[in-house]
């Protein structure tokens, strides 16, 4: 009998794990696919909102607590495992400053240092920036994680404590009787626990469970690609109009995000590539020369209000939700693994 099982092993399952092991508890984490090999590998890894102002204050809110403990938690990993989630205070650049007075409210209610960059000032700023950007919006206190190595890290940290991971095998159902939570069946096998947290993304919607309460999880298909470029190229975050450009430390640059109804099928289409290249060389024309070396999908789960589900099933007991983030899957993944666990422990 396990004390909680976490169905759902993207960043914020294992996260999930990880912080329940570390306060006591007897964990298991089970995943259909891979650890950390779904979205979550897949996120551009962007720690905020692209328009945060537009964010509701719930969502602001766990991107605020994201964004405070996301250094000590990199730090960490990168001490145990040798593996560097990298994240970086890169700052981001906003091409449409026409909604400043709105950027400005959110960040001195927020926090957050904003600068309005214009001409020469925008050009120090990010001199790769195509010159025909004259203004822009500048929240320099804003980072980034590169979320395949933030998984990675997870992944080889759980795997030095005993934690059961269940990997390639999906849980074919929940164990409820009389309205408590009981475990989980895998194959035909049933794993007991006493207490469940689904946090699958958009596979969360398939249980019975979820479809009869109040959550309604919408999935969509977000396309990126990436280019490789030298190591002095592209240094800020950029978002304009819905898209984002995020460079790393090793000179690559992803571009993401074309979003579409898919229902849980993954696809890549050649009409997503020519859009989101069209849109990176407009911001960075240097990279209209450069071939796009690598192209990929990913599942997320939106909720009809935009904000996460987290907490406790409201008609059966001991199973918990965390799902329904959308694309703020990194920004607001960490603020509400630390909630949920907070009410798993109480």
């Amino acid at each position: 009998m396990k004390d909680v099982i976490i169905v759902g092993g993207g960043l914020k399952g294992m996260l999930t794990a990880l912080f329940l092991h570390d306060a006591g508890l007897n964990v298991m984490l089970a995943d259909q696919n891979e650890l950390g090999r779904e979205s979550s590998w897949a996120g551009g890894g962007l720690i905020t909102p692209l328009y945060p102002w537009q964010a509701s204050p719930v969502v602001s809110a766990l991107v605020k607590d994201s964004q405070q403990h996301y250094p000590a938690l990199c730090e960490r990993l990168y001490q145990e495992t040798n593996i560097d989630p990298q994240w970086l205070k890169s700052g981001l650049i906003i091409t449409d400053s026409s909604q400043h007075q709105a950027a400005q409210h959110w960040a001195a209610t927020w926090g957050y240092p904003l600068e309005i960059l214009e001409g020469s000032a925008l050009k120090t700023c990010e001199p790769h920036l195509n010159p025909a950007f004259k203004h822009a919006l500048f929240f320099p206190e804003l980072a980034q994680v590169r979320s395949p190595r933030l998984n990675a890290a997870l992944r080889a940290s759980l795997h030095m404590r005993p934690i059961l991971v269940s990997q390639h095998q999906a849980v074919q159902q929940l164990h409820v009787v009389n309205g408590q939570i009981g475990g989980v069946y895998i194959g035909n096998e049933l794993f007991k626990a006493h207490k469940v947290i689904l946090t699958a993304g958009a596979w969360t919607s398939v249980f019975p469970e979820v479809q009869d309460c109040p959550l309604q999880l919408h999935p969509q298909l977000a396309e990126s690609i990436m280019f490789r470029t030298q190591y002095s190229s592209l240094q800020r975050m950029i978002v304009h109009q819905d898209y984002y450009l995020i460079p790393r430390q090793d000179g690559r640059i992803v571009c993401g995000s074309v979003f579409s109804s898919q229902g849980l099928e993954k696809t890549l289409t050649e009409q997503a590539q020519q859009e989101l290249r069209a849109v990176a060389c407009e911001l960075m024309p240097e990279l209209t020369e450069l071939p796009i070396h690598n192209h990929w999908s990913s599942l997320l789960s939106f909720s009809e209000n935009d904000e996460p589900f987290m907490g406790e099933h409201p008609e059966i007991r001991g199973l918990y939700i965390n799902a329904g983030h959308g694309s703020n899957g990194v920004a607001t993944g960490l603020g509400s693994v630390r909630a949920v666990v907070a009410q798993v422990l109480a």
